[in-house]
């Protein structure tokens, strides 16, 4: 992963790795994940970032936004918020006319949060976003975060129809846990997945686009009782992921069973 990150960070030289959180909790995290280095932001220190983050929450998801009180207490003091950045300039036109920027300060890009759970190691993924098209950052952003947090499995929510899924499938295969649990905005199309982190070769594979695991079934992603037959099918103790790069023409790529060795014969 090291000659990964080195090459897609010389390819883009205008962007630079950072974390925003509390001020205690730098010591506890990985400040050069896969040999990138971290720029730790205390979040005592820097208000005016943190308030530029819960823009781009909110732009980027509406009425699910972030409250304010949520992203003190629940984000930045239990741990950390992975940023990367680059000059105002270069995002998205949307974010651009939100933030009212000058063209060369530097701005959040893309973001990613994963929170901590009692099982030491295990995180879960709670918000991605990202800003700058057509250079991967939504992935890179998740991945560094996760090894700066020194994450070695993690649990998400996502939805089928979520263009989102082509980002999380660049670290890997998603095991299907089951529905969603609790009570979710979008539970409907939302499904439970857990992600091995442990396996560096298949991340950067996955990463490549090298993971070419063969589909076992193609599922559309607006089928919702086939769907939900496959959740239950996970909740009741089979084994399904849904492979790279996930979302296919609008189909979920499903493989059945556990997962060959290696990367699937890159």
């Amino acid at each position: 992963m090291h000659a990964l990150a080195k090459r897609f960070f010389a390819h883009h030289p205008a962007l630079s790795l950072a974390a925003l959180g509390a001020a205690q909790n730098a010591t506890e995290l990985n400040l050069c994940p896969a040999g990138v280095p971290v720029e730790f932001l205390p979040a005592e220190e820097h208000n005016s970032l943190s308030r530029q983050y819960l823009e781009l929450n909110q732009l980027a998801f509406g009425k699910l936004g972030l409250p304010n009180w949520v992203l003190s207490d629940l984000y930045l003091q239990p741990g950390a918020i992975g940023l990367l950045r680059c000059p105002a300039r270069m995002l998205s036109e949307p974010s651009r006319q939100r933030l009212s920027l000058p063209d060369e300060e530097r701005v959040i890009a893309a973001a990613y949060y994963a929170a901590p759970t009692v099982h030491r190691g295990h995180f879960i993924g709670v918000s991605l976003l990202s800003f700058l098209p057509g250079v991967q950052a939504g992935a890179w952003v998740k991945a560094l975060t996760l090894k700066m947090l020194g994450a070695r499995r993690m649990r998400g929510i996502a939805q089928w129809n979520n263009l989102s899924l082509r980002v999380h499938t660049r670290l890997g295969p998603m095991r299907l846990v089951g529905h969603v649990p609790g009570v979710h905005d979008y539970v409907e199309r939302s499904f439970l997945y857990e992600m091995d982190l442990t396996d560096e070769a298949r991340e950067v594979a996955a990463m490549e686009r090298r993971l070419l695991f063969q589909p076992t079934r193609r599922v559309s992603a607006t089928d919702s009782p086939a769907l939900g037959s496959l959740l239950r099918r996970a909740e009741a103790g089979e084994t399904l992921y849904l492979i790279p790069p996930g979302l296919d023409g609008g189909d979920i790529l499903v493989h059945e069973g556990p997962l060959p060795a290696g990367d699937g014969g890159a």
